[in-house]
């Protein structure tokens, strides 16, 4: 098997079982984020306002879709960057708890990211943050 293909099947490996990324946050919370085939998942607990999780990645990717899952019921906004740059427009979650929102828009002049990235980041605007975020990736 030539190098090129076991890379790739070492990679899918790691997709299909899912494979816990590197988080840093900014602030008070904590948060998680594991890759799992195409999607990137990340689990936000008390995420405080105005600050930001930054997420490496190891593998390059294209960013094409994202939802979110409030977990509390205090209103507050999540937007996804590549660094300081906006891809989604800044998602208003309800003071409901278990709603699903969905972003309206997906910049494409920042939605690709390289492999062994570090700049996806999640943006916590108003109101402290818990909850999921579901991010629908296309390898490239």
């Amino acid at each position: 098997m030539e190098r090129g293909a076991g890379f790739r099947l070492k990679t899918l490996r790691k997709l299909i079982a899912g494979e816990s990324l590197t988080t840093t946050l900014e602030g008070t919370g904590s948060a998680t984020a594991k890759v799992f085939l195409d999607k990137i998942i990340i689990d936000v607990a008390a995420g405080q306002v105005s600050k930001y999780i930054n997420i490496s990645t190891p593998y390059g990717f294209k960013l094409i879709d994202v939802h979110t899952i409030h977990g509390n019921a205090t209103q507050c906004t999540v937007q996804v960057a590549n660094t300081t740059d906006a891809i989604t427009d800044a998602l208003a979650l309800a003071a409901t708890d278990k709603v699903i929102d969905r972003a309206l828009t997906i910049d494409d002049a920042y939605h690709e990211f390289d492999k062994a990235d570090d700049d996806l980041r999640l943006i916590i605007g108003t109101g402290a943050f818990t909850g999921r975020v579901i991010i629908n990736i296309e390898l490239t």
